[in-house]
């Protein structure tokens, strides 16, 4: 069974086919598009007075003169144009107007003019007066408007014009496209194309918006709030874990191990110091990757070389102003980290990473320096924005990659599903949770001051910050005899009861303290998290406290580890008959039973910063 094919069905009444009688011929409706079409250029072209008959002589003449360079610009320039223009020259007039539509479909040709021929529109928007006639100087200025609109601003424009003016001058053209913008404009018509069009240029730093033509200021004018000088960077949040773990501390240990100040041996010496030091529950042990050199270091191990191990095991290994200088990097992140810091110790970190990275450029190469460092000086701008590194630093994303990338998926789709069924499972969902109220507001500073001053002796019952509640109980449970004593001798001091009696007396007055608490699984202090030692295995967080000395003057700081958190309840016999919904915060108190260190005679490094501790089991 064969196709039918398509009568011709359509009048067209185009200069070829109404050289008849009848003034029109009926053609396939294929062949009418293609003839109106070539109608509507042909009358563009006459309208724009292109003279067919220049282009080649033009074409020869330039050869000519360009010595043969068929690959120069001007000839790739003339190639393309009489391409765009003269798509159809070879057309047939002979062609048969009996071609039927199966078959135009078929003919390549006939389709690559349909793509290659555009409609105009009937008015010509760069026909201005001051247009050159030769139509590959039109090009060049036309492309060259077009294109610094779009891609070239301010003093660009200018550089541009004298550029293609130089290449036109090397191909010994006689042509020259005006010196300046406005010029350019002119020539073209431009100006009227664009009427009514305002350009506007945004400051990359605060994102204000100016009109080009009006004056703009040569620096942003923007007052940062918070910052302590203008620059570049205001506004822009650094990301302290790339710039404080990832980069330094690999690029310094590289370098000292390639200059052979740290070889094998000490290594091997530093892995065996490490095998006496208890770290801090919150720090990644390194033991084996100290023995080995440092392989495959992510940011929380270089975190804990940082802050714990190097100012310990770099000590008597480098030189001594290298190691200095190291522990000018290490002071700043002591206090970077902190999930609380005051203006004063933003300036002291931002004063030693200073330090630092002076000091780098007399002990290295410059090649030691990198951006990284430079970065450096401003993260003190970072905080005074943004606050505290913990409310963005990235070690919270990196965990949860690493998460996503152990739940298992089938490879295919809806991935989503179960990266959700995953996180809603039940080791996700948080456990019951008693709160503990207070009758009394928290007050920021004044839990500042009073951590910071050891003339006021805590009760235990101190408001404390919203966040740290829900508390994480767990079950009831008595207390040893031993730390029984400590406690209530606690609460006859704190309280000044020196007639409070043990639990084992109740029968006989009511002011007793009883022996029942509820430990803690951890508590959150404005973001720091203090956990008990949970099991032999586990370590409990380390703590640094200040006491009053035995003359009421002096202040002596000692250091501990967490043995586990609890409360306790004690209610003051003055206060037993207030009501209830009073008394909620004033009777729960929250203490932490701590392991005190003993203290060492070693006073070698008290100018590192540095104190021995003897734990005593």
């Amino acid at each position: 069974m064969f196709p039918s094919i398509q009568m011709h069905n359509t009048d067209c009444h185009c200069t070829r086919c109404n050289n008849n009688d009848q003034g029109v011929s009926q053609v396939s409706r294929h062949t009418a598009q293609h003839h109106n079409k070539r109608a509507r250029f042909e009358a563009e072209k006459r309208s724009m007075e292109v003279d067919t008959e220049i282009i080649p002589m033009y074409q020869f003449n330039s050869v000519e003169a360009m010595d043969g360079q068929a690959n120069s610009p001007i000839s790739d320039a003339v190639s393309t144009f009489d391409n765009d223009i003269f798509v159809d020259n070879d057309y047939n007039g002979d062609e048969s107007d009996t071609t039927n539509d199966n078959d135009s479909d078929d003919n390549g040709e006939e389709d690559t003019a349909e793509i290659y021929v555009e409609e105009f529109n009937n008015e010509n928007p760069f026909a201005a007066s001051g247009m050159p006639e030769n139509p590959v100087h039109r090009f060049i200025a036309t492309f060259t408007v077009l294109f610094a609109s779009r891609y070239v601003v301010n003093k660009g424009f200018v550089v541009l014009i004298e550029f293609i003016n130089g290449l036109l001058k090397i191909y010994g053209q006689d042509f020259q496209l005006p010196k300046s913008v406005a010029g350019l404009h002119k020539m073209t018509g431009f100006l009227s194309i664009t009427k009514g069009i305002k350009r506007f240029v945004s400051c990359p730093n605060c994102h204000c918006i100016y009109e080009e033509n009006m004056s703009i200021p040569p620096h942003c004018v923007f007052t940062n709030v918070g910052a302590r000088s203008p620059c570049d960077l205001c506004g822009t949040l650094i990301d302290p874990m790339h710039n404080l773990f990832l980069g330094i501390p690999k690029r310094m240990m590289d370098w000292w191990v390639n200059k052979k100040t740290i070889g094998a041996e000490e290594f091997a010496a530093m892995k065996k110091i490490t095998e006496t030091i208890v770290l801090p529950r919150d720090y990644t042990k390194l033991t084996s990757k100290i023995g080995k050199g440092f392989p495959y270091m992510k940011a929380d191990n270089w975190k804990s070389w940082v802050l714990v191990y190097s100012p310990v095991l770099l000590h008597g290994v480098l030189p001594f102003e290298i190691y200095n200088n190291w522990m000018n990097f290490v002071r700043a992140c002591h206090y970077l980290i902190k999930p609380s810091i005051t203006f004063d110790e933003v300036n002291s970190a931002h004063d030693y990473l200073e330090m630092f990275c002076k000091k780098a450029t007399k002990l290295y190469t410059p090649t030691i320096l990198t951006c990284n460092m430079h970065l450096h000086l401003h993260l003190c701008e970072t905080i005074h924005d943004f606050g505290p590194v913990y409310g963005y630093w990235l070690f919270g994303f990196e965990r949860y990659n690493g998460l996503l990338k152990h739940i298992k998926t089938n490879g295919k789709d809806s991935f989503e599903t179960t990266y959700m069924r995953s996180f809603l499972s039940p080791k996700f969902t948080p456990t019951t949770t008693v709160i503990t109220l207070s009758s009394r507001p928290f007050q920021l500073q004044s839990f500042l001051l009073a951590s910071s001053n050891p003339h006021l002796p805590p009760k235990g019952n101190e408001p404390l910050s919203p966040l740290t509640f829900p508390l994480q109980l767990k079950k009831s449970s008595l207390m040893d005899e031993t730390y029984y004593a400590h406690l209530l001798q606690h609460y006859k001091t704190s309280y000044d009861l020196p007639n409070l009696v043990s639990y084992q007396y109740a029968t006989l007055t009511s002011s007793f303290v009883d022996n029942e608490i509820t430990k803690l699984k951890f508590i959150d202090l404005l973001g720091q998290q203090y956990r008990g030692k949970n099991g032999s295995a586990s370590c409990g967080s380390l703590v640094h406290v200040m006491f009053v000395g035995s003359d009421g003057r002096n202040t002596l700081a000692y250091a501990g580890q967490i043995q586990y958190l609890f409360t306790h309840s004690f209610t003051h016999p003055s206060n037993s008959n207030l009501h209830m919904t009073r008394m909620v915060h004033d009777y729960q108190h929250v203490f932490a039973y701590i392991k005190w260190f003993n203290t060492s005679s070693d006073r070698s490094r008290e100018d590192d910063g540095l104190e021995f501790c003897l734990c005593c089991e």
